[in-house]
């Protein structure tokens, strides 16, 4: 049962056992980091380690769960999920083999899911369990709250992105219109099982999405990690910024402290869903470059453009600190090591511009938008704080999304 090399620990100082985030701790359980969330009164567990995967079972409770699962995961990894049914006391299940990324999230996908559910009779106290990236695990938990009003679901994710971001705080969603994720519900994992290994197989394009989540949410909330990313800069330039963005990444996993930077990264992110499940108030501030990225994406989707999630998460980063800086609402400087940092893990901060009609139509349809208050946008203050309820007019928009000035 190979898996491939975890990598490094932190350096001494960066991360102490038991550090809190806003009532949340990390705790160390043998090799594995662990953060306990209560999300609207379910408890949920990250389980971050190299074996994280073979806990499924203590989180099933009675009849074998079925499992819905990324197509190319399948292919990459099907001796670890061999491993991971074999290791699950109750039965090895059935595999639903999802279409890869973002075209798994359509309506479509979930009601030929929801057939093959039927099929197999999964009842009331079934478990399904996800294993995917963001993608995937937005489609299956959208199965799991939706299916018989609600069955168990357990989250494994194997991209970056998905262990910092998509696994965490509840959230489901599909694309349809025309829109990124018009439709969704709150369901929260029982647990997230999440082992570095699977990132050894990871594109590189694939790892700078990841990236730009990870810089996203320590900009929001943990200080101390965000500063080692600037100062690291140079070195996930050396892996991320060239070379082929379908491929792996050689030797990315042991050079970096990936496993305590994912965890300090998630315990962010737990912090703020914990305190604000539904999104009344601070956990807005994890939609930092995402009412932007969201109209980018939708615009990418409906021209057939190749623009990742993370990728559209970038501009609208770039875009929102750019404005803030020309305000003189927060410093230069900060704008600045943002950029610096993106542009390091080869992301882009850029789009080039188009009718400020269009904008307007796709802002529209944004899902935080409220007949009442209109759309907030999330604008930087400082690293470590936000303006959580920011104005942001099509000018300033299409002055700073093309080319910095």
């Amino acid at each position: 049962m190979e898996r491939p090399r975890r990598g490094k620990s932190s350096p001494p100082g960066q991360w102490k056992q038991g550090k809190p985030y806003g009532g949340i701790r990390l705790k160390r359980h043998s090799d594995s980091q662990l953060i306990d969330m209560e999300l609207d009164g379910r408890k949920s567990r990250l389980v971050l380690g190299p074996l994280a995967c073979l806990e499924l079972h203590k989180y099933v409770r009675h009849s074998a769960p079925v499992y819905l699962v990324d197509k190319t995961v399948a292919e990459l990894h099907a001796p670890w999920l061999d491993n991971i049914q074999a290791e699950c006391p109750r039965g090895g299940g059935s595999v639903y083999h999802l279409p890869a990324g973002e075209k798994c999230k359509s309506m479509a996908v979930l009601d030929e899911v929801f057939h093959w559910l039927a099929e197999r009779a999964l009842p009331r106290d079934g478990t399904i369990v996800g294993m995917g990236g963001g993608a995937a695990l937005d489609l299956a938990g959208m199965a799991a709250a939706t299916w018989r009003r609600g069955v168990d679901y357990v989250a494994l994710p194997t991209t970056l992105l998905a262990m910092v971001d998509a696994s965490l705080g509840g959230k489901t969603g599909l694309n349809t219109a025309g829109l990124k994720n018009p439709v969704g519900c709150f369901h929260p994992a029982l647990a997230i099982l999440a082992d570095c290994g699977f990132l050894a197989t990871l594109p590189r394009r694939r790892w700078r999405e990841g990236m730009a989540e990870m810089i996203k949410t320590a900009a929001l909330g943990d200080v101390h990690l965000f500063d080692e990313l600037h100062s690291t800069r140079d070195r996930l330039g050396q892996y991320l910024r060239n070379g082929p963005a379908d491929e792996p990444v050689p030797g990315i996993l042991g050079a970096l402290p990936w496993q305590d930077w994912i965890a300090r990264t998630a315990a962010v992110k737990a912090s703020l869903v914990t305190r604000d499940f539904r999104e009344k108030g601070p956990r807005k501030a994890l939609n930092l470059g995402h009412t932007l990225g969201h109209v980018l994406e939708a615009r990418a989707m409906e021209q057939g453009e190749d623009l990742g999630h993370g990728q559209a998460v970038a501009i609208g980063m770039a875009v929102v600190f750019r404005i803030a800086a020309e305000r003189g609402t927060c410093p230069l400087a900060s704008a600045v090591q943002v950029l610096e940092i993106l542009d390091a893990c080869g992301l882009p901060t850029t789009y080039p511009v188009f009718a400020p009609e269009e904008i307007e139509r796709l802002l529209a349809g944004d899902k935080k938008g409220s007949t009442r208050a209109g759309l907030r946008w999330i604008l930087p203050v400082r690293i470590g704080k936000m303006d959580l309820n920011g104005r942001v007019s099509t000018e300033e928009i299409l002055r700073w999304l093309d080319e910095p000035r």
